[in-house]
């Protein structure tokens, strides 16, 4: 069957599939397309800023999630798993003459949020978002089991790497890398999987001192995928130092040029059985799902994890997670979770709850820590609940809302704070004319740099560099070197870099293709295939086997 898209007015497929899903959940089918879906989710998730606030509780400085002017009150995180305060204290009672998003909205508005999303493992690490079972870690974020790690997105279980972007499973001593995993001090390297010593190489397993390579399998001592001797390649390698910022500069567009001339397999997925999406590994039966690995009978997913199964249309984390839907920032162990946002830790039967942890059987709940039959806040009996979670989702029914994520001009972010602006990028009149929420003074001040000219090679840089502000030259915005930084360029012979975080992030960001699968022909036998590569880009893309017939 389709629909038009409530949103966008494109037309959508709901197959046989998912009408058997929403009927075993007893949900609506969706009003809404795939990538609508994920972007509505995506604003109600923040992975990008953070600010310096006040805990509303102790008063002490704290990072928080939330803008200044934000209304919501939030607590330190210590004071907001602490026993001093309950959130069913907010507890109201429902009111069937109004609509349920405005109720749950003046209560979300009203119980204190945690001032990040990170659990009690992380030491060391206050300057990080959505993280957990970090040590000396900043400004990382979607990252767990790190140490020593800055400047960070998707970072899992890696210690001491710096401005990388999905950098998994062990990976040590990277910089500026792009889907990286087991990987030992690599630079500016995309694609790799067990490959140490090397810079400006991509889609690269097992090789070693390899530089300006691409499409190697298990090789050593390469330049431009030649074969050359230690000694050879040691020399020429000592031509092309990238410790100067100016040699960095050209050969990245030597890397360009050279990427221009590969062949590049259509899909990034690997063990997969009936499944379509990208940058998928070890999957069984999943649908137009993304980033994704170790999942079962998934569609429209992002960001999902180790052993979940029968999911649609989550966004982010998973372990162990079962019957989910519409929801982001789910994980650990939870069942049967719908339009939630962060509710995890053992969760189970939760419904238009936002960071609820360890509950079970609540709907319309927000900051509850194990609760159970409650409602909007407020405590039920077994009974009672049941009664009039039934009820709501009648009216709700009538008023076209069950079936729907939370709205987005509810938003406790502005768009342009959330995920959702990454990856489905708005301008403000676009956002404000949907009536979507916009954060005008985000984090970043401009003018104030005392540093005119950065010494191009880092053997050039003195300390007194860590005492000045450096300005971005892509967005103009104010940035610092903190000494762990500079002590890591200083090791690793890397050149200071020329733009701020958030400018090196969207510049790994664009490395990737989008999330979005085209059909075209294989333009090695023709054959048609599924592709992340748009039918106008100019790179040369293989189907599979023609892909893997190059490389062995």
């Amino acid at each position: 069957m389709e629909k038009s898209c409530q949103q966008c007015k494109k037309m959508f497929e709901i197959t046989q599939d998912d009408l058997g899903f929403y009927e075993r959940l007893e949900v609506p089918t969706p009003t809404w397309c795939p990538p609508c879906r994920e972007m509505r989710r995506m604003a109600w998730y923040t992975e990008r800023y953070l600010y310096p606030r006040q805990c509303d509780l102790c008063s002490k400085n704290i990072v928080s999630q939330f803008a200044p002017e934000n209304p919501r009150p939030q607590y330190c995180f210590q004071c907001w798993w602490g026993d001093t305060w309950d959130a069913l204290s907010y507890g109201r009672d429902y009111d069937p003459k109004r609509s349920f998003f405005e109720q749950f909205h003046e209560l979300e508005l009203s119980v204190p949020h945690a001032c990040t999303s990170n659990d009690s493992m992380n030491v060391n690490s206050e300057y990080t978002h959505q993280a957990g079972h970090n040590k000396n870690c900043y400004l990382i974020f979607h990252a767990s089991y790190n140490e020593d790690c800055y400047y960070g997105y998707g970072v899992k279980n890696v210690k001491n790497c710096m401005d990388v972007h999905y950098c998994h499973k062990g990976s040590e001593l990277c910089y500026e890398c792009v889907d990286v995993e087991g990987c030992y001090g690599l630079s500016w390297c995309q694609d790799c999987q067990n490959c140490s010593g090397s810079a400006f190489i991509q889609d690269c397993i097992g090789c070693n001192d390899c530089f300006l390579c691409i499409g190697l399998r298990n090789k050593r001592h390469c330049i431009l995928n030649e074969q050359l001797s230690p000694e050879e390649y040691a020399k020429r390698r000592e031509e092309m130092p990238v410790s100067s910022w100016s040699v960095v500069r050209t050969l990245k567009q030597r890397f360009k040029e050279l990427q221009m001339k590969h062949h590049w397999k259509c899909l990034r997925t690997e063990m997969t059985e009936n499944s379509t999406g990208n940058y998928l590994y070890r999957a069984r039966n999943a649908k137009q799902c993304f980033d994704c690995s170790d999942i079962e009978e998934c569609a429209y997913c992002s960001q999902l994890q180790l052993n979940s199964r029968f999911c649609y249309d989550i966004f982010e984390f998973g372990i162990g997670i079962e019957r989910c839907y519409e929801t982001t920032g789910v994980g650990y162990s939870s069942y049967d979770i719908a339009f939630c946002v962060s509710c995890m830790e053992s969760s189970a039967r939760l419904q238009y709850c936002i960071d609820c942890f360890t509950s079970s059987d609540c709907f319309g709940c927000t900051q509850v820590k194990r609760g159970k039959f409650c409602i909007l806040n407020k405590k039920y009996t077994e009974p009672e609940y049941h009664v009039l979670r039934k009820t709501i989702i009648e009216n709700m029914k009538r008023h076209g809302e069950y079936g729907e994520f939370f709205p987005m001009q509810n938003s406790f972010t502005g768009y342009n704070e959330s995920t959702a602006q990454w990856w489905y990028p708005k301008t403000k009149e676009e956002a404000l004319q949907s009536g979507w929420p916009w954060e005008d003074n985000l984090p970043r001040t401009e003018g104030k740099e005392t540093l005119d000219t950065i010494p191009d090679d880092i053997k050039d840089v003195e300390d007194s560099v860590l005492r000045k502000i450096l300005r971005c030259e892509m967005c103009a915005k104010n940035y610092k070197i903190i000494p762990q930084e500079l002590a890591f360029y200083r090791d690793r012979s890397l050149p200071l870099p020329r733009r701020c975080f958030d400018c090196r992030r969207m510049d790994r960001m664009a490395q990737r293709n989008t999330r979005q699968l085209w059909t075209r022909p294989c333009m090695n036998c023709v054959k048609e295939m599924q592709t992340t590569y748009a039918p106008d880009r100019p790179e040369i893309v293989y189907c599979e086997q023609c892909y893997l017939s190059e490389v062995y």
